[in-house]
């Protein structure tokens, strides 16, 4: 009996509990329950991963995963959590599956953070558990690519981390002012965090989506050339730290907006309305994110956002074989999911968390303690995983002068 907690019924959540639950791509998978502090978004997520399976067990629940003795006990008797909360909990949620002994898994974080849960290696080590944050899409699916092309090389000097994404929707003739491709808290954040770049065995900060580090890429069809800016991402660092013994010097990571949409976002991050401070408004204090996510949160009730998207995962690895000079690059192309209904923003990030939490439940991942995607994921099989589910694997191969 396989069984899988999933916390959190956002925006990414159907996508890894429709993978867990379609039958055709995950047939050992026997119990699912989905939990989330609204327990009616919980139960909207189960009853649409219904639609995919004639057998497994269903169930959902009302959590506050800041309630660690609270959120153990849901947890026990599964065998993996996948985290789907907002990473400011991580920590708890990380405290609550060592109490119940349950290997666990997430979609991603922040540096900080993420150092944070690697104190907790030790105690997973000594429990028989294994940890693997951030197996989402990037990090996560992300870290694997990098780990092949890595492989393929003697010596690695640089890894570039690039991903282009297009939605096609018309979102001014559905009345949506600002698009939400993920969660609106993360979008924020990576607008006003400084952003790692790994250099030269350690991190260097820059300022996130600086016109000056605007960088044009062209992507194969349908995304197109794109412009790309840094955005904060932890597998920056993870990578260079794991494989800095290949003579790694430099990783980063640069993400692409449409051009209108960016702007957007950056006038709210410049304007301060991201900020997560009160200020004084007459007589009476806002937080003005809080302000913010209600009005956005508002233009969306009651529409149905049908899923018109497709996202290019790019890593770049440059280094050398028998002494020549040579580039792989992996592209990583998500469509969105007809099948499921869902976006490739979401398909992206939920299917390798999917993916790897099944591994852990069945006992293929022998590693124990707290670890990287990049270090534990084997990355042929898990690319054989993601083809079954729509993802196609692109690798190219040139020699550089």
């Amino acid at each position: 009996m396989v069984k899988i907690v999933v916390l959190g019924a956002g925006v990414v959540a159907p996508a890894i509990v429709y993978d867990l639950a379609d039958d055709e791509v995950s047939p050992h998978v026997d119990e699912i329950v989905v939990a989330d502090i609204s327990e009616e978004k919980a139960r909207l997520a189960v009853e649409g991963a219904k639609r995919f399976t004639k057998r497994k067990k269903l169930d959902y629940a009302r959590v506050d995963v800041r309630n660690v003795n609270e959120t153990a006990e849901l947890l026990r008797g599964a065998d993996v959590v996948v985290n789907g909360i907002i990473y400011y909990y991580i920590p708890q949620v990380m405290e609550a599956a060592l109490k119940a002994g349950v290997h666990y898994t997430d979609l991603g974080s922040e540096v900080p953070i993420l150092k944070k849960q690697f104190e907790f290696d030790e105690a997973y080590r000594r429990a028989g558990l294994l940890a693997i944050p951030g197996m989402g899409g990037c990090p996560g699916m992300i870290n694997v690519a990098a780990r092949y092309g890595v492989e393929q090389l003697d010596e690695v000097e640089r890894v570039l981390l690039r991903e282009g994404w297009v939605d096609f929707n018309d979102y001014d003739s559905l009345g949506i002012p600002l698009p939400v491709p993920y969660s609106l808290d993360c979008i924020l954040d990576e607008y006003m965090h400084p952003v790692e770049v790994w250099e030269d065995g350690r991190i260097k900060l820059v300022d996130p989506v600086r016109p000056e580090d605007r960088e044009v890429i062209h992507f194969p069809p349908p995304v197109g050339t794109q412009e790309l800016y840094y955005i904060e991402h932890p597998e920056v660092w993870t990578i260079g730290e794991t494989f800095k013994h290949k003579g790694l010097r430099y990783v980063d990571y640069k993400l692409s907006y449409p051009r209108e949409l960016y702007m957007k976002y950056k006038l709210l991050t410049d304007l301060g309305l991201t900020n997560d401070k009160p200020v004084r408004v007459g007589n009476v204090e806002i937080v003005p994110r809080d302000l913010l996510k209600m009005l956005v949160n508002e233009t969306f009730k009651g529409k149905e956002i049908p899923p018109n998207d497709y996202d290019i995962m790019r890593v770049i690895v440059e280094g050398k074989k028998d002494g020549r000079r040579e580039r792989i690059t992996i592209d990583l192309h998500t469509e969105w999911n007809r099948k499921w209904g869902l976006t490739a923003q979401a398909v992206t990030v939920g299917t390798p968390t999917s993916i790897t939490a099944q591994w852990m439940a069945k006992g293929l991942i022998k590693e124990r303690g707290v670890k990287n995607p990049e270090e534990v994921i084997d990355p042929v099989p898990f690319f054989e995983e993601l083809k079954k589910r729509g993802i196609r694997i692109h690798v190219q191969r040139e020699f550089l002068i």
